[in-house]
Formats: C-alpha cells, sequence, structure tokens
C-alpha cells in the first residue's frame, strides 16, 4: 500500500461515531445526549445502587465515562474523595497540574482535595443502566467514541507521551 493510502486508511479507523456502536447507539446516546444533573450530594443520594455508566459532563461534552458496580456509591466517592478515585486524581492531574505520582493520595484530602471539590462542582452528570457482565465493556467503547477529555484514547495517548523519559 502507499503511503498516501496508508495514511487514509489509519485516518479512517480513527474516526468512530455513535453508529460504530450498532445495537448500544441508543444507549450512549441517552448517557451523553440527555438532560444531565448537577455533580451534588444532593441530586446523587437519588441515584440507586444498581451497576451501570456514568457520564461526567462539561458545557455539555463529556469528560469522564466509567461503568461501575454502584452507580451512587462511585458518584459519592467521586465528590467526597474519601477514598481513591480515578476520576478525581484525572481533575487533580489534567485540570490542577498535579504530579501523576502523586496526585491520587493527594486528591482524597488536603488542598488539592479543596481544589478538586471546587472544580467539581461545576460538572454535571448522567447514568445508564448497564448489567454487572457488560458494564466495563460498555464504557471502553463508550469513551472510545466520545474520546471524554479525562479518560478517552485522547488522554490516555498524551499521558504515554508525557510519561517517557526526558
Amino acid at each position: 500500500m502507499n503511503r498516501i493510502a496508508t495514511d487514509s486508511l489509519l485516518t479512517t479507523m480513527s474516526t468512530f461515531t455513535p453508529s460504530h456502536l450498532g445495537k448500544w447507539e441508543a444507549l450512549y446516546n441517552r448517557l451523553i445526549g440527555q438532560e444531565t444533573m448537577p455533580l451534588t450530594e444532593e441530586m446523587v443520594w437519588m441515584v440507586g445502587n444498581k451497576p451501570g455508566l456514568i457520564a461526567i459532563m462539561h458545557d455539555g461534552e463529556p469528560i469522564f465515562i466509567a461503568g461501575v458496580k454502584d452507580i451512587g456509591k462511585a458518584l459519592s466517592e467521586y465528590i467526597s474523595g474519601s477514598v481513591q478515585c480515578e476520576f478525581r486524581t484525572s481533575i487533580a492531574i489534567s485540570e490542577l497540574g498535579a504530579s501523576p505520582r502523586s496526585a491520587a493520595e493527594r486528591a482524597k484530602k488536603g488542598p488539592l482535595a479543596d481544589r478538586i471539590n471546587k472544580t467539581i462542582r461545576q460538572y454535571r452528570f448522567n447514568v445508564a443502566p448497564a448489567t454487572q457482565a457488560n458494564v466495563e465493556k460498555l464504557a471502553d467503547a463508550f469513551r472510545i467514541v466520545a474520546d471524554p477529555r479525562f479518560n478517552g484514547p485522547t488522554a490516555q495517548a498524551n499521558a504515554i507521551l508525557d510519561s517517557l523519559p526526558r
């Protein structure tokens, strides 16, 4: 194959749309496209303890997508910071410039945790049900299509490049 054809093929392969999800497109649209709720304790308490998908949104764009065993518990952890949490760690690193080595621990309590709490107030969320067997596979597929700012393919690729020895 010549270089132009190869570059064209690679460009085409890396662009995914919701239609690539097949029968899961409606669930994706429900998660990403519906009305969102503020990411606050007042809104989280009414979310059940069922497995499902969480989309954290900012200015109408998905910034984090997760598949979890307990939606209510996961959202509470995002807000409280009482345990190590991938979402809070991602905010610390991407938005607040924290070191990847210490971000997870510092995101739980202290000054960095307070800054994360302030940042979280501007985010909104939406949830969608999913079976325990499918939750991780769906979250992975939705991350590829949406390419959220904190845990999408672009963010992961940038983190890999940033971690290269200098």
